[in-house]
């Protein structure tokens, strides 16, 4: 029998091998990349790339309008400020009195908010500290913030007297001092364009002049009648008051005590229909005054009289608020006594 030879039986087997793993190798996809699956993945779920991005996008913009917003709104608010042009204090009395505000509100923002009208209470500011009360409530009016200024005011509105010794303290400051602070303090509703209202607290400090200690008070024009009988006006003449301050202030009928170091008290004279307006203000006076002490307190021609607030009416009521402001400073005017007597011998 012939054999075969071996080597060519193992050649077949590995070629027969070889062909095999090559079918497998080419029937085999190739793997594919990181690139490609996200490809697929988009293609194939593109839907919820979309959802999720809508979602996303909703969240920031709701957190921008209810969240954001809000702290910009009071942010901007709080930037303003509100500067007096003119402030009236009309018809006074123990409970209320008639305001008339005229002011420029500055808005330093890029917005131009609305504000619905609001109560808001008006706090003395003493050394950066609020009042412990208002001094009076005031109805503000709707404003509209536009750029970079506004008008803002009320006209001869009634307010409320919230709190006797805070409208003392006050007017003690605005008589006394050369400058005073106030703040109007209270809560509103600012609206910008289709935004949602948003709550704010409006709080705005304003600083404007006083009447620095009614310096430059004088007395002129003034006549003694040495004939009248005791008890009676001895005294004519003129109060020269300067205001320095955007105040109109009513008072009524102001009685001033008068006294000197070496005799004390001397008289009184009375300004009626006392009302202070911005500028120089002159007012009839009389007054009654003890001739003797006079003459005893001068020296060299001159008696210096001290000068205080004694007191305020309006309608007969006493204002005790004013009282106290007109009485807290004490104002000193040498007087020539001499050339007085001698002016109230000529005649008129």
């Amino acid at each position: 029998m012939t054999k075969l030879p071996q080597d060519g039986s193992n050649d077949s087997q590995s070629k027969f091998k070889d062909e095999q793993i090559e079918s497998r190798e080419m029937a085999a996809p190739a793997r594919a990349g990181f690139g490609t699956k996200v490809k697929r993945h988009c293609a194939r779920f593109w839907w919820v790339h979309v959802i999720a991005f809508c979602l996303i996008f909703l969240i920031i913009a709701l957190c921008l309008v209810y969240v954001g917003m809000p702290k910009i709104a009071q942010h901007d608010v709080d930037r303003s400020s509100l500067e007096f042009k003119a402030l009236k204090f009309e018809n006074p009395s123990m409970e209320e009195i008639t305001l008339t505000q005229d002011g420029v509100l500055h808005n330093p923002s890029m917005y131009t908010p609305t504000l619905d009208s609001f109560k808001a209470g008006s706090y003395l500011v003493t050394n950066g500290s609020f009042g412990a009360k208002a001094i009076i409530d005031v109805q503000m009016p709707e404003i509209h913030a536009t750029k970079p200024q506004s008008d803002q005011g009320v006209f001869k509105q009634v307010v409320p007297i919230v709190d006797i010794d805070q409208l003392t303290a006050y007017a003690t400051e605005v008589v006394g001092n050369e400058y005073v602070e106030t703040a109007l303090a209270g809560k509103t509703k600012l609206h910008l364009g289709a935004l949602p209202v948003v709550n704010v607290n409006y709080n705005s400090t304003s600083r404007y002049k006083g009447l620095n200690g009614l310096k430059g008070f004088n007395v002129t024009n003034v006549r003694i009648n040495i004939t009248a009988a005791a008890g009676t006006p001895n005294l004519v003449g003129n109060a020269f008051v300067p205001n320095p301050s955007v105040m109109t202030i009513e008072m009524g009928n102001v009685t001033l005590s008068l006294r000197t170091e070496k005799a004390g008290f001397i008289g009184t004279t009375t300004i009626p229909n006392f009302t202070l307006v911005p500028g120089d203000n002159n007012f009839p006076m009389t007054g009654t005054l003890n001739q003797t002490a006079v003459l005893a307190s001068m020296v060299d021609g001159i008696a210096t009289m001290l000068i205080k607030g004694q007191n305020v009416t309006y309608n007969g009521v006493a204002l005790t608020y004013y009282e106290a402001a007109l009485a807290s400073h004490e104002l000193v005017l040498p007087m020539n006594v001499l050339q007085i007597v001698a002016d109230s011998a000529k005649p008129e």
